[in-house]
């Protein structure tokens, strides 16, 4: 990656579309919510012209530290400032609920799959818009080996000029910054949604308050709420004691009733052994 190291804010072009013009982009993603069985995972991609990269690592503080840095709030702050002048970030949400009808559907996607095919959106999102990324850098949790090829194939197009870099970058750390700031606010959202008077913890199951809070807003028969991940091995463990069973029967079990009996009584219906009173046809 070749950086202008000379680039000052007065040279900074405000106009959007000439950066776009006039200026190769660098992007990194990051994903933030993948372990915990409450909420959506967010995707950041978080890119900026790469002649400006020093500056924006200067004026972000984006360390490299592995340990996550205190400065978080006030470097959000920077970032969301910065937005459409100096860089630019998109975001993509999985809900909970779409998280676990993937995973539970008749031909099932795992966690890296559906990670990867919502990585691809935002990458066709952002490259939709104009701008000219060469290099993207990520950290997955996944799909180490193959990467370059899976994304290249799922973006549809051989483009040699557009690399992707597996590795921490000040990219990734911008896009953490934006996603775990995202993900949080979403969090505040549904907990003022659906337990107002209390807390949820970390959203992990091995926390404490987390259990507490499902079992505040479990729901008879529903068993929780659609921002909770009924696919993660806690939640399905759980509905073995909440769930209500329902037996199904095959046709062979209905009850015959001849049209006289349905005349003499049209209010009730039996199928197999379960009787139904108010049955109107």
């Amino acid at each position: 990656m070749n950086v202008n190291n000379n680039i000052s804010i007065d040279e900074l072009p405000q106009n959007l579309e000439d950066l776009k013009t006039n200026s190769e982009w660098i992007l990194g993603i990051f994903e933030a919510g993948r372990g915990p069985l409450i909420g959506p995972i967010i995707i950041a991609g978080c890119f900026w012209p790469i002649n400006n990269h020093n500056y924006i690592v200067k004026q972000c503080s984006l360390s490299l530290n592995k340990q996550f840095y205190q400065n978080q709030t006030e470097s959000s702050e920077i970032i969301s400032k910065l937005k459409g002048q100096a860089l630019q970030f998109e975001t993509i949400e999985i809900s909970a609920q779409k998280l676990s009808t993937k995973i539970l559907a008749y031909t099932p996607s795992d966690l890296n799959e559906i990670s990867l095919n919502y990585t691809i959106q935002l990458i066709k999102n952002i490259l939709s818009k104009g701008y000219k990324i060469i290099e993207c850098y990520i950290n997955p949790i996944g799909f180490k080996e193959n990467l370059n090829e899976l994304l290249k194939k799922g973006l549809g197009f051989e483009n040699n000029d557009l690399k992707f870099i597996v590795g921490i970058h000040q990219t990734i750390i911008a896009a953490q910054i934006v996603a775990m700031q995202e993900r949080n606010a979403r969090l505040l959202q549904i907990q003022q949604d659906i337990y107002p008077s209390g807390q949820m913890g970390s959203g992990y199951p091995s926390d404490n308050q987390t259990r507490e809070f499902l079992s505040k807003v479990s729901i008879p028969f529903f068993i929780y709420p659609e921002e909770i991940r009924f696919a993660w091995q806690t939640i399905s463990a759980s509905f073995k004691q909440k769930a209500i069973s329902i037996e199904y029967m095959s046709e062979e079990n209905w009850t015959k009733q001849t049209k006289e009996q349905f005349i003499e009584n049209p209010s009730s219906l039996e199928y197999g052994g379960l009787h139904f009173e108010n049955y109107y046809l």
